[in-house]
């Protein structure tokens, strides 16, 4: 009963926090309908809050390891299975890259490296990168506060007094600004949402810095 009390307020909240940093990505991207986007662990969002995101890119493509993740999807977007970790595109296959709330949940830190990198290997144009402050004292996942600082024994015994939509223990793997610096070392740090609750890795290369554009032959190789 408390928990769905819950869920039922919050869930506006949520949508309007997802709304803010599609609006914030837009306004950092400028896409155009000659710009493509790569949505690394996209889904259809709790309104179709990222549809405003991919619709404004003539080209956009969203890649999940959970197949279920390619329903009610805007007509313009393709999907495809494929892991963040290991994306199976050319180097600069796409003008822009986005993942929001994804890369706490890719693994530890080699893992976390890994999607780091494939997604800076991808971008010709830029990125941004969306995740959970870890030094924001409640965890976004289960509304517990000081869930995320226990050790994984712990976290196994208490989720279940879970609040939000988490009831089943994953691990998850919150980083600091400081960490996500280290794994994009190009990009500008931002913080969003109230109390700086969301972090940010941002970076638009310069002209020079950009390559080749290889998004058509990416996205053709998948129909």
């Amino acid at each position: 009963m408390v928990r769905a009390l819950v869920l039922r307020v919050t869930r506006p909240l949520h949508a309007r926090l997802r709304q803010g940093r599609c609006r914030r990505a837009l306004e950092l991207m400028q896409p155009s309908e000659t710009m493509s986007l790569l949505d690394v662990g996209g889904a259809p969002g709790v309104g179709g809050e990222f549809d405003g995101l991919r619709s404004a890119f003539g080209k956009a493509l969203v890649v999940n390891l959970d197949a279920r993740c390619g329903g009610r999807l805007a007509q313009n977007v393709e999907f495809d299975v494929a892991d963040g970790c290991a994306l199976p595109y050319p180097d600069s296959s796409f003008d822009w890259v986005f993942s929001n709330a994804v890369l706490e949940h890719v693994g530890n830190r080699e893992k976390q490296n890994q999607f780091a990198s494939e997604i800076q290997r991808v971008a010709r144009v830029g990125y941004f990168v969306s995740t959970p402050n870890r030094h924001f004292l409640v965890d976004p996942h289960t509304y517990l506060p000081f869930y995320h600082f226990l050790p994984d024994r712990l976290q196994k015994s208490v989720v279940a007094l879970s609040l939000g939509h988490m009831r089943q223990w994953e691990h998850l793997n919150l980083v600091s600004a400081a960490t996500l610096r280290e794994m994009f070392p190009s990009a500008e740090i931002r913080t969003a949402g109230p109390f700086r609750m969301n972090l940010i890795a941002y970076e638009h290369r310069a002209a020079e810095q950009q390559q080749p554009d290889a998004c058509a032959a990416a996205v053709t190789s998948l129909r």
